[in-house]
């Protein structure tokens, strides 16, 4: 999820002013950890992934590393929880943002494929509520807002009034259903630009992608998650709707860019939990093995496929977006296909590489950005 340092900077004033959450942090309970060092380049991969951690000064990560003809690695470097001192671990889940907008997009073609609706079908029809709430809704396609060309306006990146409200009550913030926090951000809002002229990253458009699949299947998000991806592949620690799970890793920032790290994770919990655009929860092991389906077209076929990475064409500049599908170029390893999530105390990535059949996962509770070039020579 893109995400504003002015978003960071609120958060400096508000944070010591509002009580964000209880002080009392909950002590993890996760199961025992998969071990992966018997892995021939266990040693190599692990000082990778600890270098990383210490070049970033991050509190923990996890990394997963899988190459042609190689089994795949875990590794797992620092702590998910500062205030317990608990040890990251290989099957730690994390809050990964954005790469819920891939596992969406890829309902979005299971059901397209189901019949539920087309991928040229609009927006005022898919969600009648959006009909004289949305400019031109009568026109916006669902491709449209996969590929996030729609030109909706985008509250949590643009809108200083949500960023406030956020900052200055998250309990409020997460209690809010899909439909308010639509209702009272952007409903009303006029376009940025017409519908296809360009591209414009909005999470309103994944927002309104979830209230869609809802509308059209009779179901929740969680549960359509559920029968098309979570339980045919076996991912056992993801889900999308709101838990009170402890084991989650905390998020945390350096804000004043002084080395003194901030629990945010009230922030991530109130603005992603539950939400179509951000709010997946996952562990290294699930993200490698969803994208190993998705991209081995063992979820949707060939043709969907092609679509989903295909960047959708605008009038005016370009776009490396694809449906739910974002880009990572490398001149080592090519072009890199999948998503980046990041929240104000999180980072998640999971990217494959067809042109050498590789893949990696990886995970920080840290949410400022971090330096990955290391990623190349692992790969390659």
């Amino acid at each position: 999820m893109k995400t504003t340092y002015f978003r960071f900077a609120l958060a400096t004033l508000c944070l010591a002013l509002t009580a964000c959450e209880s002080t009392d942090i909950p002590q993890p309970t996760l199961d025992a950890a998969p071990d992966f060092s018997e892995h021939a380049q266990h040693a190599t991969y692990q000082k990778a992934v600890e270098d990383y951690a210490g070049t970033n000064r991050i509190p923990g990560a996890v990394l997963a590393i899988k190459k042609e003809n190689a089994p795949l690695w875990i590794g797992a470097t620092g702590y998910s929880n500062l205030e317990h001192h608990t040890t990251m671990q290989v099957n730690t889940p994390f809050r990964a943002g954005s790469i819920a907008k891939t596992f969406v997009a890829t309902a979005v073609m299971l059901l397209k494929d189901e019949g539920k609706f087309g991928l040229d079908d609009k927006l005022a029809d898919l969600l009648p509520a959006s009909k004289g709430q949305i400019p031109q809704a009568e026109q916006i396609t669902l491709r449209q807002l996969l590929a996030h060309t729609s030109g909706i306006f985008d509250p949590t990146n643009d809108d200083t009034q949500y960023q406030l409200d956020l900052v200055n009550n998250p309990a409020r913030r997460g209690a809010m259903t899909p439909d308010e926090v639509l209702r009272r951000y952007v409903y009303g809002r006029s376009l940025l630009f017409e519908p296809g002229e360009r591209f414009s990253y909005s999470n309103s458009n994944y927002m309104l992608i979830g209230r869609i699949i809802e509308q059209q299947t009779g179901k929740s998000l969680q549960t359509v998650l559920d029968e098309q991806i979570i339980q045919p592949l076996g991912l056992t620690g993801t889900y999308l709707e709101k838990r009170d799970d402890r084991n989650v890793a905390r998020g945390y920032a350096d804000f004043y860019a002084n080395d003194k790290l901030m629990d945010v994770t009230a922030l991530d919990r109130a603005e992603a939990d539950g939400g179509a655009y951000g709010g997946l929860i996952s562990t290294a092991a699930d993200l490698f093995r969803f994208s190993e389906a998705l991209f081995g077209e063992k979820l949707v076929g060939p043709a969907a496929l092609q679509e989903m990475l295909t960047p959708y064409p605008v009038r005016q500049g370009t776009t490396t977006y694809g449906l739910g599908v974002d880009q990572w170029e490398s001149e080592i390893l090519g072009t890199g296909y999948g998503n980046n999530g990041t929240l104000a105390g999180t980072e998640a990535n999971v990217f494959y590489f067809p042109q050498k059949k590789a893949t990696f996962v990886l995970m920080a509770n840290f949410g400022s950005g971090t330096r990955k070039g290391f990623l190349d020579s692992l790969l390659d």
